[in-house]
């Protein structure tokens, strides 16, 4: 491929939407970054400009020469799943002489002990449970695996057969250096206080500027180091400088901390968008149906220029399958042009105890086609505004 050609395929596929395959980037181009979707089998909700974390998952482990490095919530496997070849991969390249690293949740490894053995029996393999007990009620909530040091996944898709086939997801592939390069510290921070429960003292680095193109930024605090903003900081920004419009995709939304006590932060930032004429609109799933948090949901549909919409997707042909098919993308959109993407559900207690990581996408049009896929389920029929007269049933999730 020329120096004069690659370039204009480039912009090109940028134009389109589309983008060349990251492994099939040449030495000296520049860091490309990709949406990576995942949509629940038998809906109409995939983006046909945008390729699916299962075939992502595969192709960068298959691409591996060196090192695999993970940090999950937690592994779930079932046979004949869209997992499978994704563990098959890890597999081979373990064979190959990949040194795999993989950090879980001390929490959840009890949800699939049989597939966490699996990857603990990769030739060269190293398992380690990632534990906050006796410092905060917090997890390893992040969901990311970097590869040689020189490209990394990072998104909403829990290392689990549901979220490749049955969940609706967004995250990243990138080979962006100032994203893989803080990836891999925190891996290795968080590496280190799995074994030892001590934060390793770091050398000091630039920190990133707050208005950068591309930032990461963490949570919780007291286990970043301190060039890397906390999370919450990133996002109250990106709301407070948002001038005509607000797109949030969420799981679950929660401005209750603790048993009763109210945490205004985010909650405040979107009112305070709406009441200045930024139009707010907020999509959560139906897990949020039932819960503590519907009264303040309700009491934002009554704010001029901020509307709540849930999204509802059905059950598969297959019947009920155990937390699935729902909406679980973590995403801020802000005037079409800035992007935050990443693992944290919007509750204290995610950027405060637990481990999650957002990326920054400033000035990007990785934030329009995101604004895409958020329309698209916005005015799909999965998704209803929410009533702030009605009674909804809680909605059945196990």
């Amino acid at each position: 491929m020329t120096d004069r050609l690659l370039p204009l395929l480039l912009a090109l596929n940028m134009m389109s939407g589309l983008a060349l395959p990251l492994a099939a980037q040449e030495p000296g181009t520049p860091p490309t970054t990709r949406l990576v979707q995942s949509v629940p089998a038998d809906t109409d909700l995939a983006d046909p400009g945008l390729p699916f974390a299962k075939d992502v998952w595969v192709a960068l482990i298959r691409g591996a020469k060196t090192s695999v490095e993970a940090a999950e919530f937690y592994v779930t496997n079932r046979a004949g799943s869209a997992l499978e070849p994704v563990l098959v991969e890890l597999e081979r390249a373990g064979a190959r002489g990949v040194k795999v690293r993989f950090l879980l949740s001390a929490k959840m490894l009890g949800q699939d002990p049989d597939t966490v053995a699996r990857i603990r029996r990769i030739p060269g393999a190293e398992v380690r449970s990632f534990d906050l007990a006796g410092v905060t009620k917090g997890i390893l909530h992040a969901k990311y695996f970097v590869v040689d040091g020189r490209e990394a996944f990072l998104g909403s898709q829990n290392f689990d057969w549901r979220a490749l086939e049955h969940i609706h997801e967004l995250g990243v592939r990138t080979t962006e250096p100032v994203i893989v390069s803080r990836l891999s510290r925190l891996f290795e921070v968080d590496w280190a206080f799995a074994e030892t429960r001590k934060l390793p003292t770091l050398p000091a680095q630039p920190p990133m500027s707050a208005r950068s193109k591309v930032e990461l930024v963490a949570s919780p605090p007291f286990l970043t180091p301190k060039d890397i903003r906390p999370s919450i900081e990133a996002l109250v920004d990106l709301l407070d400088q948002a001038k005509v419009s607000v797109r949030v995709q969420l799981l679950t939304y929660s401005p209750i901390a603790g048993q009763d006590r109210y945490w205004p932060v985010l909650d405040n930032a979107l009112r305070a968008a709406a009441v200045r004429g930024v139009k707010v609109k907020l999509l959560v799933s139906d897990w949020v149906l039932g819960g503590r948090a519907l009264p303040h949901l309700k009491a934002l549909t009554l704010i001029p220029n901020l509307e709540v919409k849930v999204a509802a997707i059905p059950e598969a042909k297959e019947g009920h399958i155990p937390f699935s098919r729902t909406i679980h993308s973590k995403y801020l959109v802000a005037d079409e042009t800035h992007l935050a993407l990443g693992t944290s559900n919007w509750d204290e207690g995610y950027f405060t105890e637990s481990r999650n990581i957002e990326l920054i996408f400033r000035d990007s049009p990785l934030a329009g086609q995101a604004a895409r896929i958020f329309d698209r389920l916005w005015t799909s029929r999965y998704a209803a505004a929410l009533d702030p007269v009605k009674a909804y049933e809680k909605r059945k999730v196990d």
